[in-house]
């Protein structure tokens, strides 16, 4: 009977076996029979574009995750969008995950079902990778900072009060904390450990962390820009809207569990006239405040944690953090140690920088001292605010030298947590004199030097390597040093307004209104500030009139900056400030008018950079002592004969190189024997050589040369292949609303390669920090009708420029143009009667260009002429970077006579050309058939970058050994592989007769390529290039390997590679079209 039973029961599991697949083929009998046939008899085609979408796909979320990681670290934040997609794309992956398998056991009654889910996931494929295809920004501005950790500095000891902190932030019970303590004591660094925790702990249960500096002077408007930006809101109502602003920000945070950490805060508020709802335990939400007030918490209804003073063991610790252990080993400083670390109360800033400014001190006499010095100081302040100040005031007063000292002090004109230039500072350090008078290379040294020990002795904080930042209360200290009656500092306060009459009293010694929002200046006000040295309005940037009377009686300023505002002409009053030394103008788009400076005899820096005057100013030359000289404006038209002798003092002197009007005498200029930095135009070969002969052995850190008639054409971007700063100046048109700003920013912020991006409205600047092809940028920007061009960024010594541009000339052998021996950067532009840069004297006498670039030259037929010299040829030794374009007559790079060939089995030491080329670009040089000669192969070894482009007879990219015989009459050489290290990025764009990149018994390995790009080669058969992606398949996702991109897509299919699957290695990266 049970025998029976199991019979009867595997009968029926036979049945059901069947019974499901045939009603899945009942349930797809629904649609129209043909259409289950074909996805029945399709499958197999359909899984394959399943697979080629799946790479496509996820070749664009690879690409859009690593934008985001290098955006991520200059303190962006990802769109929702973005964030939304990528969730998105990974749903995808796990269905597509699934398709597969299911794949792998379907049956024959269920293929039509599976080709019908699979059809209509290859559907959601598609319109995901469409959706994927942002034409704006992946990330935003972040000033909150969310989602980026902060730097961390050394914490010791507070771990309760970590814990206090962190068990509120968890509970539900408490949603407003105020983290109290006395200025100094680490309130701030205990957040910043806390808000990094915050953002590394995958349970925490917030949608958003926010962290905003408040500062002394609340701006709500700030405070809201950096909430709104912390939350993606893309366009948060103007400041006059402030219900609209409140409204959107209560919707938005109101969406999700956050927490907000406002640091630094001074006074009560209500947060709901920010936009801010207050948190409760029912919706989960955290505030943390931080502020030197108890009062101010307790006022905001906050619970309330007290930061305390470090114990003296934690006390010691922190001390020997900062000032090194070293100490420990000194028997006689282990007594003193204990008392001069006590002296600091526990406070964890005076902590620090009392062991800044120890550090590297031995001597037991000199520790001693500096005990009796500290108890001095804090005696006679015990128990007031001065106290901390007084612990603080020490280490200033270690300084010493009063010329370092002023320097730290003048570090508190800037805003509360602003991140100032260094070099800006430096050049401020320069007008005051604090650095005295020499060159100007040695007076930035001196300047780095300052600062790196305000550094070292932990008064200025390091922010990178352009930036420094001041402490709070270190800015504090140095304006109780100063006395507030001698400063008045007010920067960055949002102030609309020109202080009172009354605050500007007449013992005023330095004002600094600089970044707030002032519009006027009341009509009768004139200050009775006849000691007044140094006035800063820079940064107002809707300040467009000063008042006739204002100035009449500052007879003792030296320092007046008004850079970017709208002023259009200075009163005349500034005629009489007989003392000043730096009038800085920069930015000031509107400015046409400036006043005779005659009277200013003592004037030493004139910086009229970007303004919109149309000739200098009257009494220019009699500026006998002026150093600083910056006229690079479009708009100056002339320039008066004979000015130049007359200012024989100036270091600094640059023109606009662009002008189509201005006129330089080569003689005039090369009088100013005392130049360091040059920029400006010649327009005739006999005033570029007079000048350039002039300079040979002089001082010159850093110039601009071009030498071109007005009606020239060039382009003076940079070359350099290691700056990744670039300046574009926007083509006057149409005015530049918030609409097309916000555009332009989106535009180029999307752009692969961008690291940062900001635009200057007023002086229609564009800044871009990355790795984006200036071409590039053109052309996006064009195609919403906004024309840009780039311009040479003026540097800083330490990051000099050699350049010297020609175009438009003759200049060959007939008309020999002389070069600086020390030049590093060369552009040749319409130059048609040179045949070879041999032509030119500078290329046998040195080695020290490192960029070259030659354009529209229809005369040149190779680039180095070596056929008539016997000798090794050293020019292009040291070159890092060499394009070429539209050279319409080029046919090699290099033309070689028998006397200079060196056989490759020859013992004799190889001319090595090219043995630094870092950047090969070589585009529209039709007469171009074998790129690179084969016995130079070998000197590209630093080759990072390699470039090829519309040469339409270009057949081989490294030319075969049958083809250098026949132009040589040289033997053979028997390597079968090419080998480029260091090449990164390849490219073949429109070469219509490229049939090869080398001979077909060779392969090239690059170990470091990471991009392919081959679009419009028809002709190119096989690809023989050999990748560590080859070998290592087991490891892929860890090679830095990018993307392949191909155009048309049918050259993808029929392409060979020496390596056999090097297609299928490659199809995640592969990008068609």
């Amino acid at each position: 009977m049970l025998v029976v039973n199991a019979i009867i029961l595997q009968e029926i599991c036979s049945i059901m076996e069947l019974v499901g697949p045939i009603i899945d083929v009942l349930k797809c009998l629904g649609d129209p029979t043909c259409r289950y046939i074909d996805h029945h008899r399709k499958l197999e085609e359909r899984m394959n574009d399943l697979r080629a979408g799946e790479g496509d796909l996820n070749i664009r979320r690879r690409d859009i995750e690593l934008t985001i990681k290098a955006e991520l670290r200059w303190g962006k934040i990802v769109k929702g969008e973005v964030k939304k997609w990528l969730l998105d794309v990974q749903e995808i992956n796990e269905k597509i995950q699934a398709m597969y398998q299911r794949a792998q056991n379907v049956s024959c009654f269920s293929r039509a079902c599976l080709g019908k889910r699979v059809a209509e996931i290859i559907e959601l494929v598609q319109k995901t990778f469409e959706r994927g295809k942002f034409t704006g920004a992946l990330v935003i501005d972040n000033l909150s900072t969310a989602g980026v950790a902060a730097e961390l500095e050394y914490l010791e000891g507070e771990t309760i009060v970590k814990e206090e902190i962190w068990n509120y932030l968890m509970g539900n019970e408490i949603g407003m904390i105020g983290v109290c303590g006395m200025g100094g004591m680490g309130k701030t660094t205990v957040m910043k450990h806390i808000y990094n925790q915050l953002l590394k702990e995958t349970k925490a249960p917030f949608a958003n962390v926010i962290w905003v500096t408040v500062s002394k002077e609340l701006n709500t408007t700030k405070v809201q820009q950096v909430i709104a930006n912390a939350l993606n809101i893309a366009s948060l109502p103007e400041p006059e809207q402030e219900r609209e602003r409140v409204a959107v920000l209560m919707e938005e945070l109101g969406k999700g569990r956050y927490v907000l950490i406002l640091d630094d805060v001074w006074k009560k508020f209500p947060l709901s006239e920010l936009g801010i709802p207050k948190p409760t335990s029912g919706n989960g939400s955290k505030l943390v405040l931080t502020s030197r007030s108890i009062e101010v918490c307790r006022s905001m209804d906050c619970e309330i944690v007290k930061v305390q003073p470090l114990s003296n063991e934690e006390s010691m610790n922190l001390f020997l953090e900062h000032v090194g252990r070293g100490v420990l080993e000194v028997p006689s400083l282990k007594e003193i140690l204990g008392p001069i670390v006590r002296e600091c109360d526990g406070l964890p800033l005076a902590i620090v920088v009392l062991a800044g400014s120890m550090k590297g001190i031995y001597d037991v006499h000199e520790w001693s001292n500096a005990l009796r010095e500290l108890r001095e100081h804090v005696r006679t302040v015990k128990g007031t605010d001065e106290e901390i100040y007084e612990r603080l005031k020490f280490s200033y007063d270690r300084l010493v030298d009063s010329k370092i000292q002023n320097c730290f002090l003048y570090c508190s004109l800037y805003p509360e947590d602003y991140k100032i230039s260094r070099m800006e500072l430096i050049e401020h350090w320069i007008d005051e004199g604090f650095l005295e008078i020499g060159s100007r290379k040695v007076l930035y040294n001196l300047g780095h030097t300052i600062l790196n020990r305000l550094e070292n002795n932990c008064l200025l904080e390091k922010v990178d390597d352009r930036k420094v930042k001041m402490h709070d209360v270190l800015r504090d200290m140095a304006l109780y040093i100063k006395d507030r009656s001698r400063f008045m500092v007010k920067a960055g306060m949002g102030l609309r307004e020109l202080p009172s009459k009354q605050e500007w009293a007449e013992d005023l010694e330095k004002v600094s209104l600089m970044r707030n929002d002032i519009s006027e200046f009341p009509p009768d006000l004139s200050p009775n500030c006849k000691i007044l040295s140094t006035l800063f309005l820079q940064n107002n940037e809707n300040l467009q009139w000063i008042p006739e009377l204002f100035f009449q009686h500052m007879h003792g300023l030296c320092i007046l900056d008004l850079s970017f505002t709208c002023i259009e002409q200075l009163p005349d009053s500034v005629s009489n400030l007989e003392k000043l030394n730096a009038l800085v103008l920069f930015g000031c788009h509107k400015m046409r008018y400036v006043p005779s400076l005659e009277k200013l005899k003592a004037l030493r820096k004139l910086d009229l950079c970007y303004t919109a005057i149309e000739k200098v100013p009257d009494g220019l030359e009699m500026l006998a002592n002026l150093t600083y000289l910056n006229l690079y404006t479009e708009c100056l038209k002339e320039l008066p004969i004979a000015i130049l002798p007359k200012l024989s003092c100036l270091q600094y002197l640059v023109f606009y190189a662009e002008s189509s009007t201005l006129k330089i005498n080569g003689s005039e200029a090369a009088r100013l024997t005392k130049l360091e930095m040059f920029e400006g135009r010649f327009n005739e070969l006999m005033d570029f050589n007079t000048y350039s002969q002039s300079i040979q052995g002089q001082r010159l850190t850093s110039y601009l040369l071009v030498m071109a008639p007005f009606e020239a054409k060039f382009d003076v971007m940079p070359l350099e292949v290691e700056r990744s700063f670039l300046i574009y100046r926007l083509v006057s048109g149409e005015e530049l609303d918030d609409k097309k700003s916000a555009k332009i920013l989106q535009i180029v912020a999307g752009m692969e390669g961008t690291k940062s991006v900001s635009l200057n409205r007023g002086i229609r600047e564009l800044r871009v920090d990355g790795e984006v092809e200036p071409a590039k940028i053109v052309k996006k920007l064009a195609k919403i009708g906004v024309e840009i061009r780039a311009v040479q960024p003026m540097l800083p010594y330490h990051l000099s420029k050699k350049d010297v541009i020609l175009s438009g000339r003759q200049i060959g052998r007939g008309d020999p143009v002389a070069l600086p021996s020390d030049l590093r950067c060369l552009r040749i532009f319409e130059c048609h009667n040179v045949r070879s840069l041999s032509d030119i004297s500078f290329f046998q006498q040195t080695n020290e260009l490192r960029f070259c670039s030659i354009h529209d030259c229809r005369g040149i037929e190779s680039v180095l002429d070596l056929s008539s010299s016997p000798s090794p040829c050293t020019p292009f030794q040291n070159l890092e970077l060499l394009w070429l374009e539209n050279l319409d007559n080029l046919h090699m790079l290099v033309k070689v006579g028998e006397a200079c060939v060196v056989p490759i089995w020859s013992s004799l030491p190889r001319p090595g050309i090219f043995s630094h080329l870092k950047s090969f670009q070589i585009e529209g040089c039709s007469n171009m058939k074998h790129l690179f000669p084969f016995e130079l192969v070998h000197d590209l070894q630093n080759m990072e970058k390699l470039v090829v482009g519309n040469c339409r007879q270009m057949e081989e990219i490294i030319a075969s050994e049958e083809e250098e015989e026949n132009h040589k009459g040289k033997g053979t050489y028997s390597a079968t592989t090419f080998t480029f290290p260091k090449l990164r990025k390849f490219e073949l764009k429109k070469l219509p007769k490229l049939k090869s990149i080398c001979s077909s018994n060779r392969k090239m390995t690059c170990d470091s390529l990471q991009d392919i790009e081959v679009r419009k080669c028809p002709n190119l058969k096989k690809m023989p290039l050999y990748l560590p992606l080859f070998q290592d398949t087991d490891q892929q996702s860890s090679h830095p390997f990018k993307s392949i991109r191909v155009y048309p897509n049918e050259w993808w299919k029929s392409v060979e590679w020496d390596y056999p699957s090097a297609k299928n290695v490659l199809q995640p990266w592969l990008v068609l079209g």
